[in-house]
């Protein structure tokens, strides 16, 4: 008995872990997006239509400024594969976390320690810890390894909620739990926006911070020993 509810409260930690790192993604896609003029630092797809965008239309200034998230990105990924390791250790989740905290630490303090850090060269090494960021948050999330739930790119999990929904729905039975998990992850998303969008034009340092304090809870979580639950 004792077995089945350390495994149901692992099981939660992992929801929890996923909602976290999902706002912390939602936080930097609206900060991103608003301070580094139209650029995403955690979805790539999106980043990559405003790299071509940019291209397209000759706006070497933009082109440049998506390149550095998509550059970031790509390093980030394979920074939190190096930090993830070989195996399969319960350790390992934190470790990616570590990194990724370090990376929105980064840039954090030097978005702080600048006047107008959108305004500068600067920016560059800001979009670049954003992403880089990110890309390590892909190798977290994958490492929670909870089925069809990601925390960064909604496109076909929304496809999926509705899939679910509409069977379910034909069928005559409940929502199936991965559906219920993946639309509280997806209103998660949703809510850090939202947020996000309110404190960009009222309290923007406070909204820097905010993916770095969904990480280190995320962190936090996994440092904490795993107990039985009654």
């Amino acid at each position: 008995m004792a077995d089945v509810l350390r495994r149901k409260s692992d099981f939660e930690r992992k929801e929890l872990t996923l909602g976290l790192l999902a706002f912390a993604s939602a936080t930097t896609d609206v900060l991103s997006f608003l301070a580094f003029s139209e650029v995403f630092t955690s979805g790539m797809t999106g980043n990559t239509a405003l790299l071509g965008l940019a291209v397209g239309q000759g706006r070497a200034l933009a082109a440049s400024r998506s390149l550095a998230a998509l550059l970031g990105f790509m390093l980030g990924v394979f920074a939190g594969t190096l930090a993830r390791g070989p195996g399969d250790h319960p350790r390992k989740l934190a470790a990616v976390l570590a990194v990724e905290a370090l990376c929105l630490g980064l840039f954090a303090g030097l978005w702080h320690a600048l006047d107008r850090p959108a305004g500068t060269g600067i920016v560059y090494a800001l979009i670049f810890l954003s992403a880089l960021g990110m890309g390590v948050q892909i190798i977290a999330a994958r490492q929670v390894n909870l089925p069809a739930v990601p925390t960064i790119v909604f496109t076909s999990t929304l496809a999926s909620i509705v899939m679910l929904a509409t069977d379910a729905a034909l069928r005559r039975r409940a929502l199936p739990v991965d559906a219920l998990r993946q639309s509280a992850i997806f209103a998660t998303y949703l809510a850090g926006a939202v947020l996000a969008g309110w404190l960009a034009s009222r309290h923007l340092g406070i909204l820097v911070l905010l993916p770095l304090g969904a990480v280190l809870g995320a962190l936090a979580l996994q440092l904490r020993p795993v107990r039985a639950s009654s």
